[in-house]
């Protein structure tokens, strides 16, 4: 389990316990639950208020994943009433069977406040299997992502492993053939099976995606046109106190590693996780080699040739 799980399993866990601790802050007043109701009718539009949350969290997934996940919010919420209830049983000293009730669903504040902060208490967990896994169908884009194997060792450069002091190598990689030639898809394939890159893309100067390679849920269409406005950003901040366009920009968040590269007249816009080691660094450096033979091989060398204003 790597530190971003741990860390979110804490953050539940503390919240959690701020739930289960708040409403005691008013008992024993006399704040019951006055309704007749079955228990089980209860459950069941405690279930279908989840639902209604949920779908307004991840409103492009199926109705099949909503119920699901708020079958376990459901569930998690009765975890927390009986842990609730084992608190009322420890500080109170109250039958077992009437703090279990009181805190699963007879104790009005305790009720409303585990109902209402479930689901959000429980978002980042669904993030991932309720992500963008429905996206907006759109024209199929020119280039489209191939069934490869590994690059060949070749295209390993002799600057990239002078990087590494000699002390560590690059593992060898090896052939891969497509239709005679590496094609940009097979280079930012390359980089982006490197643990934990989300996405590679190219990009050209009009922001539009020229191939990319990416998680099932990451668009790169969206990211693209705003990758590029970063850099132009920037580029412009740079002429402004006399320096040339930027090569080579990196950008670090809290939870993501942005890597933008200029190769001639595209752009390689990397994303990872903001913990990737830095010899990501190096395979960044390949790539672009890489593509640059591409262009090389395919549209000459002047295509190459930018003019810095």
């Amino acid at each position: 389990m790597n530190s971003d799980y741990r860390g979110e399993i804490r953050g539940v866990l503390l919240v959690s316990l701020f739930i289960m601790v708040v409403p005691l802050l008013f008992f024993p007043k006399d704040f019951g639950l006055k309704l007749d109701w079955s228990v089980y009718l209860l459950l069941s539009l405690e279930l279908c208020w989840y639902m209604l949350i949920l779908f307004f969290m991840f409103s492009r997934v199926s109705a099949l994943k909503v119920f699901l996940c708020a079958l376990v919010t459901l569930g998690y919420r009765i975890g927390m009433g009986i842990g609730f209830g084992i608190l009322l049983l420890i500080m109170f000293s109250l039958p077992l069977s009437s703090s279990l009730q009181l805190g699963i669903h007879q104790y009005l504040p305790a009720f409303l406040l585990q109902a209402l902060m479930s689901p959000f208490a429980l978002k980042s967990f669904f993030e991932v299997p309720m992500g963008k896994t429905k996206r907006s169908k759109k024209t199929p884009m020119k280039y489209e992502r191939r069934v490869l194997e590994p690059l060949p060792s070749s295209f390993v450069s002799e600057t990239s492993k002078e990087k590494l002091g000699g002390k560590r190598e690059i593992p060898q990689q090896k052939k891969i053939e497509v239709a005679g030639k590496v094609s940009f898809e097979s280079v930012l394939h390359y980089l982006r099976e490197y643990a934990g890159v989300k996405a590679a893309i190219l990009v050209d100067q009009e922001g539009l995606v020229v191939a990319y390679d990416s998680l099932s849920d990451f668009d790169a269409e969206e990211v693209a046109p705003f990758a590029r406005s970063l850099k132009e950003a920037n580029d412009k901040i740079l002429h402004k106190i006399g320096e040339k366009a930027s090569e080579r920009i990196g950008i670090y968040t809290p939870d993501v590693w942005v890597n933008l590269n200029q190769i001639g007249g595209v752009t390689l816009v990397v994303l990872s996780d903001r913990h990737t080691d830095e010899l990501l660094s190096v395979r960044i450096l390949q790539s672009m080699g890489m593509i640059k033979k591409i262009f090389a091989q395919r549209y000459q060398q002047n295509i190459l040739k930018v003019v810095e204003a």
